[in-house]
C-alpha cells in the first residue's frame, strides 16, 4: 500500500489536518467560529488536538471522535453551546479493519474510491453544499446590489452563515463534528472489501473546488478517471484560484481555502 498526504494553507494559519494511522487515515476540515469572544483560534487547535490525541483511545474511529469531542468541551469551557460560538468540522475517514475498508464522511469532506475495474465510487453527502448554495446565491446578490466584488460581499450574508451553522446536526442541517459533552452525529457510510479497490482519496472541499466551484473539471469523474498526482491537481487549484482573485469568474466564499488530501494506492 503507498500513501501520499499533503496539505497546503491559505493563509498564515491551516484549519485543516490529515492523519494516516496504522490502518487508518482521516481528513479534518476546521470550521472557526462564527461568532468570536476572542481572537484564539479555536477550530485550529481543535483539528491540533484530534491530530495529536486520536490515538488516546482505542476502537472505532467514531467511537475516539466523540470521546475526544467531550475532552474538548471538559478543557475549553465555552461560553456558550450555540454552534454560532464554536468550532465545527466536516471529516472524511477510512479505517481498514479484516480486510474491508469503512468509510464515514462529514459535512463536505469526501472520499472518492477506483475499484480494480475502475469503477469510481464518490461517498459524500451533500446536505452542506445544499445550503452553501443558498449562501452563494446571496452573496452574488448582495456583491451585485452593491456593485462590489463577490469576494467582499460576504460580510453582508453574515445572518445567513450564522443560520446555517446553527443547523449543526440538526433536522433539515447538515452533519458536522463539533464540541460537546454529548456528542451526536450520523455519518455518511460506507464499506468495501479491500481486494475490490485500486485507489482510495480523501479530502476537504478546498480540493474538491477543482470540480466543484473552480470548473477545472466538468464533473467528479473527470478527475479521478486517472491516477492522480496529487501535488500538479493542488498547483492547478491554487492557479486558477488566484486567477479569480475576487471571486467574479467563479463565485465562491474565499478566494482559496485550505487544500488537504490522502492518496491511498491499495
Amino acid at each position: 500500500m503507498k500513501i501520499q498526504a499533503l496539505t497546503r494553507k491559505s493563509h498564515f494559519w491551516n484549519e485543516d489536518r490529515f492523519i494516516v494511522g496504522n490502518n487508518y487515515w482521516i481528513v479534518i476540515d476546521g470550521a472557526t467560529p462564527l461568532i468570536k469572544k476572542n481572537n484564539e483560534n479555536l477550530a485550529r487547535y481543535m483539528v491540533d488536538y484530534i491530530k495529536k490525541n486520536i490515538d488516546k483511545y482505542k476502537g472505532r474511529i467514531k467511537d475516539r471522535l466523540i470521546k475526544l469531542s467531550s475532552d474538548l468541551y471538559d478543557e475549553l469551557k465555552l461560553v456558550s453551546n450555540d454552534a454560532a460560538y464554536k468550532p465545527s468540522a466536516s471529516l472524511a475517514y477510512v479505517e481498514l479493519i479484516d480486510e474491508v475498508f469503512y468509510v464515514g464522511v462529514l459535512g463536505d469532506c469526501e472520499v472518492t474510491i477506483k475499484t480494480n475495474n475502475n469503477e469510481i465510487i464518490r461517498c459524500f453527502k451533500d446536505d452542506l453544499s445544499k445550503l452553501d448554495a443558498i449562501s452563494l446565491t446571496r452573496l452574488q446578490e448582495e456583491a451585485s446590489k452593491r456593485n462590489i466584488n463577490v469576494k467582499d460581499a460576504r460580510k453582508y450574508i453574515i445572518d445567513t452563515l450564522i443560520k446555517h451553522r446553527r443547523l449543526i446536526n440538526q433536522s433539515g442541517g447538515y452533519q458536522a463534528y463539533t464540541i460537546s459533552d454529548n456528542l451526536e452525529f450520523r455519518e455518511y457510510s460506507f464499506s468495501i472489501e479491500s481486494k475490490k479497490v485500486k485507489e482510495i482519496y480523501l479530502y476537504s472541499d478546498g480540493f474538491s473546488a477543482s470540480f466543484q466551484q473552480l470548473k477545472i473539471y466538468d464533473k467528479h469523474e473527470d478527475l479521478f478517471k486517472h491516477t492522480l498526482d496529487i501535488k500538479l491537481e493542488v498547483e492547478k487549484i491554487v492557479k486558477t484560484a488566484f486567477s479569480d482573485g475576487n471571486c467574479n469568474k467563479y463565485p465562491r466564499f474565499k478566494k482559496i481555502d485550505d487544500i488537504t488530501i490522502i492518496q491511498i494506492i491499495n
